[in-house]
């Protein structure tokens, strides 16, 4: 878990520095694997752990794991997309 917090955290800054556009899915798979390996953390923790239920750390895990999907072009692509058509 420590290493995908630290992908998640620096990775995507060094894809957009370093690394050339044709290697974006292979990231954005890797991120949004990074998604779920959190989202079923929080929900073994939400189960196994009762001070975690509804505690600042448990809103802060949410708030973090749901901020991975604006690192996924995949998505932002879709919402710039629609907000752009609409206007």
């Amino acid at each position: 878990m420590t290493m995908l917090t630290f992908y998640c955290l620096f990775f995507d800054d060094i894809r957009i520095l370093v690394l050339p556009e044709a290697v974006d899915n292979y990231f954005f798979s890797l991120t949004t694997f990074s998604a779920f390996v959190f989202l079923i953390e929080i929900i073994l923790s939400f189960i196994a752990r009762k001070e975690y239920r509804f505690s600042f750390f448990f809103w802060l895990d949410v708030v973090s794991t749901l901020s991975l999907v604006f690192d996924l072009d995949w998505f932002t692509d879709r919402l710039t997309q629609n907000v752009v058509n609409t206007t």
